[in-house]
C-alpha cells in the first residue's frame, strides 16, 4: 500500500500518534515523563507549535496541536523525537532509535471535532487514572460530550490518518490542496490463483501429486519480466547493481529496496531479446518460475510456488522437478536451498531499511524532465537518504550504523543515485 501524502496547513490542528519501536517501554520512571514534556514545550516554543492536549503512556504519546506555520509541525516532531532518543540512549546505555517509524495523524476540524479530540485524549488519562496531560484551551468552560460514535470516529481517523471532520471540512480542505482527500473504497476480486508480482502469472503451491510431470528447460531469456519499471533488491547484490542502476526505498507504509530500471513501463535493462545488460543478473529473476508463498492456513509457514504458465515449463523437454518416485531431484533441491536463501537474504534487508525508515531520514524524489510548465515527471513514489537529516543523527546512532555497515550501504545507495543519468541515456538510445 503506497503511503498516505502528508498534508499540513496553517492553524489546522493535528492529532498525532507516534508508538515505540516493537512496543518497548519509552517511559519508565518520572524523569523520563518530565524530560520529555520540557522536550516537548521547548520545541513547541521555537517552532511556533501550540498544544492543547497531550497524553504519555508508557509505549506511545498523543497530541492535540497545530500551527501558523504548516511545515513547523513535521520540524516540532522530529526534534522532539530525536532529542528524546538522545537523552533516552544516554540514560539506558543504548543506541538506535525507539519510534516505531513515522507517526500518525490526522487533520481535525476546529469547529467541532478539535474540542472533542481534545477530550478523547484527556479521556485517556482519566481511564488510566494518569495526570500527565493537559486540558484543551478550546474547550474553555463549554461542557463537551463525547459519545462512543465520536470516540471510534476520532480513533479511526487517526489510525487510518483520514480527516477529523464533517464532510463540508474536507471539501473545503479539497479546494486548497486541489486533491481528494477521502480514499475510495476498494474491493478485491475473488481469485483461486495464489497472488504475485508481475513476473508471474498463474502461481501453483508445487506438489509432487500435481506437477510430479513437469519439466524445467534453461532460463534463456528475460522477457516474462518486461514491464517491471522496478526490481526488489537484496542488500548482498546492492554494489553490484549500483554500478548501473539508482537504489532507492519506496515510498509504502513498510518501505522496501528497489532499483529503478525504467522510466515509465519497459524495462531498460532487458533487450528486445530478453537479455539483462549488465553481467549480473539480479536474484529475483533467478528464483524463476519459483518462488516462497506464506501457506494461507498459517503465515508463519513457507511454501515453494511455481508459476505454471511460464515459458520454461513443459512436460516433454526440459529437466525433471521429480523422480520416478516422486522424491525431489536435485534441481528442485537446490532450487528450494536458493529460494532459502533469497528470502533469509530478504529478511536481512527488511530490516536494514526499517532501521533507516525508522529514523527519519528519508526523502522524496522524483525523476524528471524540463522545468515549469515544460515540467515532465517520469518515476515518481521513492524515497532516498537526505545527507543533511542523515548527519544531524545523534553520535551514538551513527557510530553503531558505522559498526553495523549501514552507512556504507547507505553510500552505495547514494553514489546509485547518480544512475538516474544513466536511464536518461538507455531511454534515448532506445527511442533513437
Amino acid at each position: 500500500m503506497a503511503r498516505k501524502t502528508r498534508i499540513s496547513l496553517p492553524n489546522i490542528p493535528q492529532h498525532i500518534i507516534k508508538k515505540s519501536l516493537n512496543e518497548k517501554i519509552i517511559f519508565h520512571d518520572k524523569e523520563d515523563y518530565t524530560k520529555f514534556s520540557e522536550f516537548m514545550f521547548i520545541s513547541a516554543e521555537k517552532l511556533d507549535v501550540k498544544i492543547y492536549s497531550y497524553i504519555f503512556m508508557e509505549k506511545y504519546f498523543e497530541l492535540l496541536i497545530s500551527s501558523h506555520i504548516s511545515e513547523n509541525i513535521s520540524k516540532f516532531m522530529q526534534t522532539l523525537g530525536r532529542n528524546y532518543v538522545f537523552y533516552y540512549n544516554k540514560k539506558y546505555n543504548r543506541s538506535g532509535t525507539i519510534w516505531e517509524g513515522r507517526y500518525k495523524t490526522s487533520l481535525v476540524e476546529v469547529e467541532y471535532y478539535a474540542e472533542k479530540v481534545s477530550l478523547y485524549i484527556d479521556n485517556i488519562a482519566i481511564k488510566n487514572n494518569l495526570v500527565n496531560t493537559i486540558s484543551s484551551s478550546l474547550k474553555k468552560k463549554k461542557k463537551i460530550s463525547l459519545s462512543d460514535f465520536d470516540k471510534k470516529f476520532i480513533e479511526k481517523s487517526l489510525q487510518s490518518e483520514t480527516i477529523t471532520g464533517s464532510d463540508s471540512f474536507i471539501k473545503s480542505l479539497e479546494n486548497i490542496v486541489g486533491k481528494t482527500l477521502v480514499s475510495k473504497k476498494r474491493g478485491r476480486p475473488k481469485n483461486t490463483n495464489i497472488q504475485g508480482n508481475k513476473m508471474y502469472k498463474k502461481l501453483e503451491l508445487l506438489s509432487k501429486e500435481k506437477h510430479s510431470n513437469l519439466k524445467i528447460k534453461p532460463l534463456s531469456n528475460l522477457l516474462f519480466a518486461k514491464n517491471m519499471a522496478s526490481i526488489p533488491v537484496l542488500i548482498s547484490e546492492t554494489e553490484k547493481i549500483m554500478t548501473t542502476f539508482p537504489i532507492v526505498f519506496t515510498a509504502d507504509e513498510n518501505p522496501s529496496l528497489i532499483a529503478i530500471t525504467a522510466l515509465g513501463n519497459d524495462n531498460l535493462a532487458i533487450t528486445e531479446d530478453g537479455r539483462w545488460i549488465t553481467n549480473y543478473i539480479p536474484a529475483v529473476y533467478r528464483k524463476y518460475p519459483f518462488t516462497y508463498v506464506n501457506v494461507k492456513e498459517n503465515t508463519e509457514q513457507k511454501a515453494v510456488a511455481i508459476d505454471i504458465e511460464a515459458e520454461i515449463i513443459s512436460t516433454d523437454v526440459g529437466n525433471t522437478l521429480f523422480d520416478e518416485d516422486k522424491e525431489q531431484t536435485q534441481l528442485l533441491k537446490d532450487t528450494i536451498q536458493f529460494l532459502t536463501s533469497y528470502e533469509q537474504e530478504t529478511m536481512k534487508t527488511k530490516s536494514l531499511v526499517k532501521i533507516i525508515a525508522d529514523a527519519n531520514i528519508l526523502e522524496d524524489r522524483e525523476i524528471s524532465v524540463g522545468e515549469g510548465a515544460e515540467k515532465k515527471v517520469l518515476v515518481k513514489g521513492f524515497k532516498v537518504v537526505d545527507r543533511e537529516k542523515l548527519n544531524a543523527l545523534d553520535d551514538a546512532t551513527l557510530a553503531s550504523w558505522v559498526r553495523n555497515g549501514i552507512i556504507s550501504f547507505i553510500n552505495l545507495h547514494i553514489k546509485s543515485l547518480d544512475n538516474m543519468q544513466t536511464l536518461m541515456d538507455l531511454s534515448s538510445q532506445k527511442n533513437s
